[in-house]
């Protein structure tokens, strides 16, 4: 037994007492006596019992009072009490149970009988108790499911997505997601596009994106989609990092109405969303092992369950993946499957960096310049040679993200006029440098304050007071971590007020207060 079980016994007389205790005393249980339901009342006040043997004729207050009383208290409520008494008729019976009672036993004692209702009744208590805290998980990650359903709802509604199942892009968008949004006329860029072209005439075959932060991973992923004859079917993305572990099966495969509290109505996975199209899979380096083996069995045989029912529905999904990680030392370190790699790199497209494409600066920017100006409702600047050479010698440690970024900062500060170099937010002034290691060393020395602080919080509060904004690309590249850690960085300041979140999506940076 365990020693934790405390048994209470009431009885006015020593010599019940003493029966009992002789029953129970070689068992395991802990022992408590009261001559009194009084006295029973103040020991429950300092120790709270697993059960209650309870005489019911006494002086003072009688065994069914004391029962009441057991029940009104929010310690002893839910303890189960057995009466013990000679009564037999059903009236006294009845009089117990309305008490509170759970059992009887009829006095004398008959030692088997006593020790069968108290082990059945403590073996009920600890089954109640254990659903209890079972009821009590599953409400919790109910309520997450719910919370990221709603996070889920609010995001779709803000994006105007009524039902992304049978959602179709005109033909605006389609073009804007298209092949010829790329800009540029490098052999490198140029080998880039003929890859996408081949793609998006192969629609089945599942592709492994591979770059940098803001080389435009999901802009290619995108565009192999719209590309293709799967265009005029939905485009799903999904942020793998984003979606706890716990979660991932009812985010993943969907749920039938009651599967859980809070269903209450059945909804769609992404693999059922994507039905017919893409599922983008992005930072899926970050993927749980144990998401990662059930991805693969989906991959393997395109069926997939919804949580809480038993039919499997066939779905026609192509996967493109995409990871600024390095996959094959993953599965090295066996934080990614081997199996599920080559699952996913039917095709890998490997997007190189900004610095590795100056060629393609020039047209970058007036592509930027163009649709820039447009969205902000204003004349298209005018960009001096001296500015578009500072733009050509600089490094991109955030690549094409961190060019429109600079290029709509130097369009506001400009005020409309010429854009000239001053114009220009950099990370730092340091031009690019082929090798990787004197990089790091020149931007460790452009930024020595940046190194320096007792932290990594006092590090990102130090580049924004000298540089203005900051982002997660930033960030990584600052403190040399990986995405995670700098988003949780960046969250932990917003927790504290000490910066505020500007911009959406892959523009998003932030601020001081």
């Amino acid at each position: 037994m365990s020693d934790s079980q405390l048994l209470l016994l009431v009885d006015d007389k020593p010599e019940n007492l003493d029966i009992l205790v002789s029953h129970l005393e070689d068992l395991g249980y802990d022992l408590a006596v009261a001559l009194s339901g009084e006295d029973a009342l103040e020991i429950v006040d300092i120790q709270t019992p697993s059960l209650i043997l309870l005489d019911v004729m006494m002086p003072g207050i009688n065994g069914f009072q004391t029962c009441q009383a057991l029940k009104q208290k929010a310690k002893t409520k839910d303890v189960p009490v057995i009466f013990m008494s000679a009564l037999t008729d059903t009236d006294s019976k009845v009089l117990g149970f309305a008490a509170g009672g759970v059992d009887f036993i009829t006095k004398p004692f008959q030692r088997e009988e006593v020790l069968s209702r108290i082990n059945a009744h403590l073996t009920i208590q600890r089954q109640r108790l254990l659903l209890q805290t079972q009821n009590k998980d599953l409400n919790e990650l109910n309520q997450q499911l719910q919370d990221q359903i709603d996070k889920t709802n609010i995001v779709e509604k803000k994006l105007s997505i009524v039902d992304s199942r049978l959602s179709a892009l005109t033909a605006q968008e389609a073009k804007q997601w298209g092949i010829d949004a790329f800009t540029g006329s490098s052999p490198i860029i140029t080998a880039l596009l003929e890859e996408v072209r081949c793609l998006q005439s192969v629609d089945r075959t599942n592709v492994l994106v591979l770059g940098e932060s803001g080389t435009g991973k999901e802009l290619i992923s995108r565009a192999i989609h719209f590309g293709s004859n799967r265009k005029s079917k939905p485009f799903v993305a999904v942020n793998c990092s984003a979606i706890p572990t716990e979660l991932a099966d009812a985010e993943f495969f969907g749920h039938l109405k009651g599967a859980f509290t809070g269903a209450f109505r059945d909804r769609n996975g992404h693999f059922v969303d994507a039905d017919g199209g893409t599922l983008f899979l992005d930072e899926i380096g970050d993927m749980p092992l144990m998401l990662q083996a059930k991805l693969l069995r989906v991959l393997e045989d395109g069926m997939v369950t919804p949580v809480g029912g038993n039919r499997a529905l066939k779905v026609n999904v192509r996967i493109v993946a995409a990871t600024n990680m390095d996959l094959h030392q993953k599965v090295a370190e066996k934080t990614f499957r081997q199996d599920l790699y080559f699952r996913l790199a039917g095709y890998v497209v490997k997007l190189p960096p900004l610095r590795k494409r100056i060629d393609d600066i020039p047209l970058l920017t007036e592509h930027l310049l163009t649709i820039l100006a447009k969205e902000m409702g204003r004349e298209k600047s005018v960009i001096s040679p001296s500015a578009l050479s500072s733009l050509q010698s600089y490094h991109y440690p955030g690549n094409v993200r961190e060019l429109r970024n600079i290029i709509e900062h130097a369009l506001i500060s400009s005020r409309g006029k010429t854009i000239k170099p001053e114009h220009f937010h950099f990370i730092n002034e340091q031009h690019f440098v082929d090798d990787e290691v004197e990089q790091h060393r020149l931007i460790t020395e452009d930024l020595p304050a940046l190194h320096k602080p007792r932290n990594d919080e006092e590090s990102v509060i130090a580049y924004i007071e000298k540089h203005n904004s900051i982002d997660n690309s930033i960030v990584q590249q600052l403190l040399n971590v990986e995405h995670n850690r700098a988003s949780y960085l960046l969250k932990k300041l917003l927790s504290e007020k000490k910066i505020i979140k500007q911009g959406q999506r892959r523009w998003t940076h932030y601020v001081l207060v």
